[in-house]
């Protein structure tokens, strides 16, 4: 067989070549990288000085961060949980204020050696209540500001002194939580016009435990006393 002339001597065609498979993000930030470099450095063999450094993509502002970050709104909930809580304290069963009680107009005199509430008659025979709950005379029984209140307290319930009448009244509360939770009627929870006022446990929401009778609660300063009680017809 004879080859046929110069059959061996025709160009090739060039094959096409398969397209380059596209740069995943990693190649991608390497390659940008690169590019800025380069750029660099052309910069510093023009000028012979060098500039800032490039800024990289996607930088954040600190607050941004913090605003973006669950334990931040966590922590500010948590706090805001606490303060709620710390003023509802406050507002229902109000702060202890330990001090002398003293009104020229014939009123209260002597020494009031128990804490007086801010809160309001309710606040303070609320608070007679719930010492009653837990057995401690010794921020219950102050609150009746006069010797004579806290005698005649102790004697109704056939105890020597006050001290004496919380033990026995405690053994008569069945249930603490409900008994210290014991409720005014909605008149009662008005401003007084006054600044003494009646508040008969017979009128009262009270569950768990005994009534405790009569208290005629008045106002000293910023606080109200008990300054007299007797027994109510309900106990």
């Amino acid at each position: 067989m004879t080859d046929e002339p110069g059959k061996d001597l025709a160009p090739r065609q060039p094959q096409p070549q398969p397209p380059a498979p596209p740069m995943d993000p990693e190649q991608l930030r390497q390659f940008q990288e690169f590019q800025r470099f380069q750029e660099y450095q052309r910069y510093q063999e023009a000028t012979g000085q060098a500039p800032q450094a490039p800024k990289q993509p996607g930088g954040r502002r600190w607050w941004l961060v913090v605003l973006g970050s669950r334990i931040f709104w966590r922590a500010l909930f948590f706090l805001l949980v606490v303060f709620s809580a710390m003023w509802a304290y406050n507002h229902f069963f109000g702060v202890d204020d330990p001090g002398d009680v003293a009104q020229d107009s014939g009123g209260v005199t002597g020494s009031a050696q128990g804490p007086r509430s801010p809160t309001g008659q309710q606040g303070t025979v609320g608070l007679f209540y719930n010492h009653v709950a837990h057995g401690n005379p010794a921020l219950g029984c102050p609150l009746m500001v006069k010797e004579e209140t806290q005698q005649k307290f102790a004697e109704a319930y056939g105890a020597a002194d006050c001290t004496e009448a919380f033990a026995k009244l405690k053994s008569q509360v069945t249930s603490v939580a409900k008994y210290e939770q014991m409720a005014f009627p909605p008149d009662m929870m008005k401003t007084p016009t006054t600044t003494k006022i009646t508040v008969d446990s017979c009128d009262l929401t009270v569950d768990g435990g005994p009534r405790l009778g009569t208290f005629v609660v008045e106002k000293v300063d910023s606080g109200w006393v008990i300054t007299d009680w007797s027994p109510s017809t309900c106990g």
